[in-house]
């Protein structure tokens, strides 16, 4: 004879919520199931450890589903601990005894933010099932009570107890699917969903599927019901190194990641201690088709697994954005297996965790820099820009994030690491500096005056010609003992200037003093910071500069895009005095310091550095007019 009771007012709530879809991962009720069940079975297994005569016969532990399209029906059952009466009651018939209110504010948000998890974090993953079934109905018997019992919803206002048949220790769950979630019935689903929440559940999960047998001649092929296992009880990061191979690796790789290459490169991590956790993570070589990484926003992260369940597709919180290209799986049993996505930000746990992946990722990188050059140069080319936000965003490990990235070298015409430099630098290496120019294109930047210098010094610099470069410079003064420097810097000296040459430039500055003034008052002093005479540019008539913690042109243009904009910033004007248009510009100076000629010889010298540097006229009308009057004459 059954019995009916009504649910308590705040399990109705819940229920009412749950039912109308307000939680949008409905298929998470098979992982909710497979996890109940498995604690089931691991209640009884321990139980079994102290008393010897708990399993009776029944000592293989398994999970079975299997279904009946005619009816609708999914059944999952487990040999497990089983419920009493009372514990139906206590279990079934109340949910989640504290947090309640949370639990339904957070739910009605659910949609919204994508909170996979929130069902299992309140204790109500049961009834994860009426999201998709009409009606669902448990029978179960404890080894701790004489008779089954069986409870019986529709998930409204109550449910029944009732006795039932059921003679085995266990508990059967018997949902009968609606009709707007009728592809849940498919085997093919079924699989999915096992494989997706459930594959590495501790203990077997056989799925019913339907088989041909081999056909005699002339007669049709019989088909059969069979029990297929589905999960791989034993996942590939808790097995030991020892017992996988390259290709094991490299097949779980493309079952994570739909990237039909092998990986760069991967850490197969076991750690035990005050944190424990087991994790293998690889690194791409090329980007995934499948995956628009460059956006920080796109779903990234590792797999996140608690206790075989897992808990998170895409952990975000275990790797940093800028190591958003890595993919791979964290386990650990020191977390709660219920834990929301909330406090998984602020989790000590996790967050030495990551600490502790970072450098292991770091380490595999600086190893097969080493290694494996020409792939890894590959591997740059696809992600190196991703790398490069690790140097704006963490400051703690800019240099180690700096060490593995790569730079186009203006003598050796390939990319070399700040480390390569370093060793090259050869009797120079008393200057403790890096150079470097940045600009729009390798192009440009080889166009610039400053080059000269250097290339008759066989002093290397490196050529950044992405816009990201230039936020990585500003957070990133100096690599090791070595300063990072502009080419443009005033204070760059590479050959030390003999007394004569210092005599000599003394006296050009004296007779040159005048025309400096009358140029910067030509340009605009809103334009111009100084004007000065420099033997550093090569032969060309002159050249920009960005005073010392100024912004580069590219920086200034960077920031006004974005609406950061901080006023023209303004410059230093070099001019070359032993070139032909500067010491024409003298002549002009000394006849008629207020013609035209002078005037014209000013502006095109200051558009020419302009242009030099890859900027843009204010006037290229006026400009082309200078240039005329030049060819004319």
């Amino acid at each position: 004879m059954s019995k009916k009771f009504n649910f308590e007012a705040e399990t109705g709530r819940v229920l009412e919520l749950l039912t109308h879809s307000i939680y949008s991962n409905k298929e998470i009720f098979l992982r909710e199931l497979i996890s109940n069940a498995s604690d089931a079975i691991d209640k009884a297994r321990l139980k079994s450890l102290t008393d010897a005569t708990f399993l009776g016969e029944n000592t293989k532990f398994e999970i079975k589903i299997w279904k009946d399209k005619e009816k609708n029906i999914i059944y999952l059952e487990d040999n497990g601990i089983g419920m009493t009466e009372e514990e139906l009651h206590s279990c079934i018939g109340t949910i989640a005894k504290s947090g309640t209110k949370e639990f339904l504010e957070k739910l009605k948000k659910a949609k919204e933010d994508g909170e996979h998890n929130l069902i299992g974090q309140f204790g109500v993953g049961f009834y994860s099932a009426f999201m998709v079934a009409d009606k669902v109905q448990i029978d179960t018997k404890s080894p701790l009570d004489t008779k089954a019992h069986r409870w019986l919803s529709d998930g409204k206002s109550e449910y029944e107890v009732s006795e039932s048949e059921r003679q085995a220790r266990g508990t059967i769950i018997t949902l009968f699917i609606d009709e707007a979630n009728k592809e849940l019935l498919e085997e093919w689903k079924i699989k999915e969903l096992i494989k997706k929440y459930s594959n590495y559940v501790a203990f077997p999960i056989l799925l019913q599927v339907e088989k041909e047998e081999k056909a005699e001649e002339g007669k049709e092929a019989k088909k059969e019901l069979v029990w297929e296992q589905i999960n791989e009880t034993k996942p590939i990061w808790q097995k030991s190194k020892n017992e996988l191979k390259k290709d094991d690796y490299n097949k779980f790789y493309t079952e994570i990641s739909y990237d039909f290459k092998e990986p760069l490169t991967y850490t197969h991590i076991n750690v035990e201690g005050a944190v424990s956790y087991k994790s293998i993570l690889f690194v791409p070589e090329e980007k995934n088709m499948f995956v628009n990484i460059a956006d920080p926003n796109t779903e990234y992260g590792s797999k996140l697994y608690v206790q075989n369940v897992l808990i998170l597709e895409h952990a975000k919180d275990l790797l940093p954005v800028w190591l958003r290209f890595v993919s791979g799986v964290v386990e650990t049993q020191d977390i709660p297996l219920n834990i929301s996505r909330e406090m998984l930000q602020s989790n000590s746990v996790l967050e030495k965790i990551k600490k502790n992946l970072i450098k292991k990722v770091l380490g595999e990188l600086q190893k097969s820099m080493k290694e494996n050059k020409e792939k890894y140069d590959i591997f740059l080319s696809h992600f190196g820009n991703i790398l490069k936000e690790g140097i704006y965003y963490d400051t703690e490990l800019k240099e180690e994030i700096a060490g593995v990235i790569k730079f186009k070298s203006m003598l050796e015409n390939k990319m070399i690491s700040l480390d390569e430099y370093r060793e090259k630098l050869g009797e120079k290496d008393e200057l403790k500096t890096i150079f470097y120019i940045t600009g729009k294109s390798e192009q440009e930047v080889l166009a610039s005056p400053y080059i000269a210098q250097f290339r008759e010094n066989k002093v290397d610099i490196l050529l950044l010609t992405n816009p990201i470069d230039e936020w990585l410079i500003q957070s990133l003064p100096q690599y090791k003992e070595y300063k990072l420097k502009s080419i443009t810097a005033s204070d760059i000296e590479l050959k030390k200037a003999t007394e004569e040459e210092i005599k000599e430039q003394e006296t050009t500055k004296k007779d040159f003093k005048d025309l400096l003034e009358l140029i910067k008052n030509t340009i605009g002093a809103e334009k111009i910071e100084k004007v000065e005479l420099s033997d550093k540019i090569g032969e060309n008539v002159g050249a920009l500069k960005t005073p010392e913690n100024g912004l580069t042109p590219q920086m200034e243009k960077m920031m006004k895009a974005m609406g950061q904009s901080m006023g023209k910033q303004k410059r230093i004007f070099e001019l070359n005095p032993k070139n032909e248009v500067v010491q024409m510009m003298k002549q002009e100076f000394e006849k008629d310091l207020k013609s035209e000629k002078l005037k014209d010889m000013i502006l095109y010298a200051y558009e020419q550095a302009i242009l030099l540097e890859g900027g843009e006229l204010e006037n290229v009308a006026e400009f082309v007019k200078r240039v005329n009057k030049f060819v004319g004459k």
